[in-house]
């Protein structure tokens, strides 16, 4: 039996961010996903306070752990996003 390098595992992933509250922003971290083959299963944003940073959730579809770790790069590099990104692999089966 082979054991599969990390980057080649599909998982569902959830992700944690404190991004700044203004317009685009969503867009600019779901076309990374986008960009990277990775599909959006679910997005919260808890608070609203506009020009600074709130938590925003993201739950994905699953995706190979290679994309996600480009993707999650990125998303580190935008300007929009403070503090390190929490990322998690969620097992079982796709949300319905």
């Amino acid at each position: 039996l082979r054991v599969k390098p990390i980057d080649e595992i599909e998982s569902l992933y959830y992700f944690r961010f404190s991004a700044i509250d203004r317009p685009g922003v969503l867009s600019k971290i779901s076309g990374i996903f986008g960009e990277n083959q990775i599909s959006i299963a679910s997005v919260i944003q808890k608070g609203r306070r506009v020009g600074e940073a709130v938590p925003l959730v993201i739950l994905t579809h699953r995706a190979k752990e290679a994309d996600v770790k480009k993707a999650l790069q990125k998303i580190k590099e935008l300007d929009v996003v403070k503090g390190e990104p929490m990322m998690i692999r969620v097992e079982g089966p796709e949300p319905a």
